[in-house]
């Protein structure tokens, strides 16, 4: 019964129509005088096939009722198709298509969102192998009561590979925290490379600072962080010579004698998780920290290029935007 309700409540109007020109053609017959027989007659006939019409009518609504309730108690999914009710209308049919395109984008978007959570736990993967060299390091260092600069070198290790989580976490989230702003190119190198002072008297290595006259517009925060992860990687991989830096034509270049890229590596070093010959080898790369610099560097506006030759050292440049491009 509550269901036969709810059909006439969604009809009503055609049932009221029925009446109004009931009571017309009645109205019409007592102003001219008529012999009301014909007019009981079609009463009867039309009211026949009104009660004809609304069994069938209410049979197929309830069909199509059921499947929809069917169709709630599953929920919507990329087969939801399958379950709904043939279309009686052209709106109905129009509804239709746009629900089904809405579930096949929603359903396109939650794959898209499986897929990003598992690369996400295949980078944390990667991280955590890179990460466990330097634990494992400063154990050992502790177990041989090794000097104190030794352990802090380790424990700067972790921190940096701390930071480079939290970045490559921002990233991900898409957060817009860039703040653009007019930089002098000389005290953000300078900072940068006070930073690994450490590393370049460990392994002996030679530092040239070169013209670094010039400002840039960028975000100095995430400038600073490709700065790092690019200074970073000629330290590990340049075992003695000279690391150089200059600054020319709005492009920041930084030059080493290292061991050099293979050229079958060199275009893919920018590639998620990729860590080439040089990093199988040694076992101390993640292949993120390249991979987020392009990946800020795109976002800042920045273009990151790389030349090598194998045994001659790497010279990898930043291109920053002028502020034309910016605005």
């Amino acid at each position: 019964m509550k269901q036969f309700k709810l059909f006439l409540r969604g009809r009503w109007q055609l049932y009221i129509f029925s009446l109004v020109l009931a009571l017309v053609t009645l109205f019409t017959f007592y102003l001219h005088d008529l012999d009301l027989a014909p007019f009981w007659d079609s009463v009867l006939f039309c009211g026949t096939l009104l009660f004809l019409y609304t069994c069938l009518a209410f049979y197929r609504w309830l069909q199509k009722y059921q499947r929809l309730q069917l169709l709630q108690k599953r929920g919507l999914q990329t087969n939801a198709k399958d379950f709904l009710p043939v279309a009686d209308t052209t709106n109905e049919a129009l509804l239709q298509k746009i629900l089904m395109l809405e579930v096949t984008r929603l359903a396109e978007m939650e794959v898209s969102q499986q897929q990003q959570k598992q690369e996400l736990l295949e980078d944390f993967g990667l991280w955590l192998h890179q990460i466990k060299t330097p634990v494992a390091a400063l154990d050992l260092l502790i177990q041989t009561v090794a000097p104190a600069q030794a352990m802090k070198t380790e424990v700067f290790k972790i921190n940096d590979y701390l930071q480079l989580l939290l970045n490559y976490l921002r990233t991900n989230l898409d957060q817009q925290d860039f703040v653009f702003q007019t930089v002098a190119v000389e005290p953000l190198v300078k900072q940068t490379v006070k930073k690994y002072a450490t590393f370049f008297s460990q392994k002996n290595l030679t530092l040239q600072l070169k013209s670094l006259t010039g400002s840039v517009t960028t975000d100095p925060k995430w400038a600073q962080f490709i700065l790092e992860q690019i200074l970073f990687n000629a330290i590990k991989y340049t075992k003695d010579g000279t690391i150089t830096l200059w600054f020319s034509e709005n492009q920041l270049h930084i030059a080493d004698t290292g061991i050099g890229i293979l050229p079958e590596d060199l275009p893919r070093v920018f590639e998620k998780g990729y860590t080439g010959f040089n990093g199988r080898t040694q076992q101390r790369a993640s292949g993120l920290g390249l991979y987020l610099s392009k990946t800020i560097a795109k976002k800042i506006g920045c273009q990151i290029t790389i030349e090598s030759k194998v045994n001659h050292g790497t010279t990898v440049t930043v291109s920053f935007p002028t502020t034309a491009k910016l605005s």
